[in-house]
């Protein structure tokens, strides 16, 4: 029958329609969800990135800190050095300077000595004259 024949089209069409609509709106959805997927994706992408600049900066930062404490720590070094070299050379100035003093006092102790010992020959001798006398 033609009327039933057209019924079932209809209601066929009217199927596929629904059929249509349904995967339209499901097509849809899948586009909204992806765009949503890509622009979270962009935004970890970009925090990737800032992260990434962020550890290269604090990373430039102890690199410039630790030289700068480098060269700080050597210039100290070498002042410490500086220091030693002059205490040692002061030292070994005033141990020549020590020497010196010594050897003029034992000089002078030589001396004192062989004017005691020449006084005591004297007063030997005139005690030698007085006796003979």
């Amino acid at each position: 029958l033609p009327e039933d024949r057209i019924k079932y089209l209809e209601s066929h069409t009217q199927a596929l329609e629904l059929q249509l609509v349904y995967r339209t709106e499901q097509t849809s959805n899948a586009v909204a969800e992806c765009d949503a997927l890509r622009e979270k994706l962009t935004e970890a992408t970009q925090k990737c990135e800032d992260e990434k600049k962020l550890s290269m900066e604090v990373m430039r930062a102890m690199t410039r800190q630790y030289k700068g404490m480098q060269e700080d720590l050597l210039n100290k070094i070498n002042e410490r050095e500086r220091v030693i070299q002059t205490l040692r050379d002061t030292l070994e100035t005033q141990r020549i300077s020590h020497i010196e003093h010594i050897a003029a006092k034992d000089e002078i102790i030589e001396r004192k000595n062989a004017a005691a010992a020449k006084m005591r020959d004297e007063e030997e001798a005139m005690c030698q004259q007085f006796v003979k006398m």
